[in-house]
């Protein structure tokens, strides 16, 4: 039941604020956003690259388990790390064009869904609902623009858009 109450709850939070905060990346990159209309096979990267950009989790805490030295600083065993998901997913030696949204962006390895065995396990459903709800979007969409000023949840562990005004028309 944990399981369970863990995928519905953590996956709502997280998968909102992805599908959100990724409208809101598309519309304030219109040349990307039109690359996605005119090549609708690229809509699985580019919701990897909205997830990447978006990053809904910002951070994790671990307990180190051994001693450990990365870029010279020793992390020592029983000492706490802070996982920065949104420094990692803009990382320059890892992403080329880091701070660039690209709907087409391959290789995409970003840390948004964690890493290993922290992995989300619920990053399928989360990639489906999200091609699910965009597939619809491109299809039926016609014209969408902001209206005003986005405003952000204050969190600082899953943040995402509390609101997000626009006007729009479908066919």
């Amino acid at each position: 039941m944990s399981y369970y109450v863990l995928v519905a709850t953590a996956g709502h939070d997280t998968v909102g604020s992805a599908s959100s905060g990724a409208m809101l990346t598309l519309l304030q990159h219109p040349e990307q956003f039109q690359k996605l209309r005119d090549n609708p096979e690229l809509l699985p990267l580019a919701l990897d690259e909205a997830t990447r950009w978006i990053t809904p989790t910002k951070h994790f805490m671990r307990t180190a388990t051994e001693d450990f030295e990365i870029r010279g600083q020793t992390i020592k065993k029983g000492e706490s790390v802070m996982l920065m998901y949104a420094s990692g997913n803009r990382d320059e030696e890892v992403f080329n064009d880091a701070s660039e949204f690209q709907v087409d962006r391959r290789p995409n390895r970003h840390l948004a869904y964690g890493f290993g065995v922290h992995h989300c396990m619920g990053h399928m459903l989360a990639k489906m609902e999200m091609k699910a709800l965009y597939s619809q979007i491109l299809k039926r969409l016609t014209d969408i623009e902001l209206v005003g000023d986005e405003a952000w949840i204050e969190s600082y562990w899953v943040t995402g858009l509390k609101t997000l005004p626009i006007r729009y028309k479908v066919k």
